[in-house]
């Protein structure tokens, strides 16, 4: 004969457990740190969730989290020799870890991440908080009469419409190309492309042009040019080492206050107040006639880098941004004293160009002119090694990006 359980044993069987609630302060901090291919998906399980994904806030707290796991994009050419088709590039980027890693990284052959379509051709402008700029103009045409902007979120696969329509001169009429930097303005919540020509008056006040695209206005806005000329369009050179770099809501380049002279200045411009203030060189800097200085940023300070006379390498750091005083030497090394585990032959021209400083300060990733692939150099152990990733990546023209959900509109 079965003794029926205890009665309390009974109740206890037959009450179903009560569901686990999470508040929604634990949700939002979970959430924050998913990739955004997954956000994307876990929009569609309520609409609470989808109301929260979608709130400013919350892209905002994720945009800060993905900022801890920086990638590098490019642009790859998907040319082969029997290919007729020279226009036919992809959009690439990979983790800046794995990099630092020296581990192998695949390039994904997904398709959406072809930049060319059938009536247009698309260039790169830059990477801003996870959105893409890129530069559109009529193929087929040898002077090109028109050209727009498009803004692009790679990870939740949004681009928006044509924008900013205007005249657009070719590569023929290089003395009054324009050339183009993408940034921010946190004072109004506003991503700017900033275009810069060179003039051609006599004006020594106004020796360029600037005009300023402001996305969400989606128009054309001329503001006070420059005294000085960026590098970046007197040498009319699309290379990384001369780009405007962005900083802290400013956009800022290497420029020379006379053509006839190497009196270098740094011209940063306010994207919140839209007005320019220029900043000397660090004391002390060595002069090279052959070799121009150059901006970049690392770990959120402008640096300016040079090689000298083809023997050593020098990085300053400037530790108030906009205080040219505090100009440090942060680096320098000589190309004889440093061991390479690769050849490079015999008393080769090098040109290193920093992209990337890990976060212990240890490890800085550079590209150069005499290889395929980005160099890795330990300043702990003075060493340079060649970095394992596919060799089909133009590393001159690097940009860093971040996974996002800002939106292109």
């Amino acid at each position: 004969m079965n003794t029926p359980p205890p009665k309390s044993q009974r109740d206890r069987q037959s009450t179903p457990s009560k569901p686990v609630i999470l508040p929604n302060e634990l949700i939002t901090e979970i959430l924050s740190w998913l990739p955004v291919k997954y956000l994307m998906q876990m929009k569609c399980v309520s609409k609470s969730w989808n109301n929260l994904i979608s709130d400013p806030k919350f892209v905002q707290l994720h945009l800060n989290r993905s900022a801890r796991n920086p990638y590098f994009s490019s642009v790859v050419s998907n040319h082969h020799d029997d290919d007729d088709n020279d226009d036919d590039y992809s959009f690439i980027h990979f983790p800046v870890n794995r990099l630092l890693e020296n581990r192998y990284i695949s390039i994904s052959n997904d398709p959406y991440y072809q930049l060319n379509d059938k009536d247009c051709c698309y260039e790169v402008v830059g990477s801003c908080n996870g959105l893409i700029c890129l530069i559109g103009y009529p193929k087929n045409e040898i002077v090109y009469k028109t050209m727009w902007l498009c803004f692009w979120n790679p990870a939740t696969r949004k681009i928006s419409d044509k924008l900013g329509s205007d005249y657009h001169y070719n590569v023929k009429y290089t003395w009054k190309y324009s050339k183009f930097v993408f940034g921010y303005d946190n004072s109004t919540d506003t991503y700017k492309v900033v275009a810069v020509s060179q003039t051609d008056n006599n004006d020594p006040q106004s020796k360029t042009k600037v005009r300023v695209f402001s996305l969400g206005d989606n128009i054309w806005r001329t503001i006070q040019g420059f005294p000085v000329v960026p590098l970046q369009v007197f040498i009319k050179s699309m290379g990384c080492d001369l780009d405007g770099v962005h900083l802290n809501c400013t956009v800022n380049w290497m420029a020379n206050q006379s053509d006839l002279t190497n009196d270098y200045v740094i011209i940063s411009l306010d994207l919140c107040t839209e007005k320019y203030t220029q900043m000397l060189l660090p004391q002390g800097l060595e002069y090279d006639p052959h070799v121009l200085p150059s901006v970049c940023v690392l770990n959120d300070s402008l640096c300016l880098y040079r090689d000298f006379k083809r023997t050593d390498f020098v990085i300053w750091k400037m530790k108030e941004f906009g205080d040219d005083k505090s100009w440090i030497q942060f680096l320098k090394f000589s190309y004889n004293n440093i061991r390479m585990n690769y050849k490079l032959g015999h008393r080769p021209i090098i040109k290193l160009t920093p992209l990337h400083l890990s976060e212990d300060g240890e490890t800085l990733v550079f590209a150069n002119n005499l290889q395929d692939r980005a160099i890795l150099y330990n300043r702990r152990t003075n060493r340079l090694r060649k970095t394992r990733i596919n060799n089909k990546i133009c590393w001159f023209s690097i940009k860093h990006y971040v996974e996002s959900l800002v939106s292109t509109s």
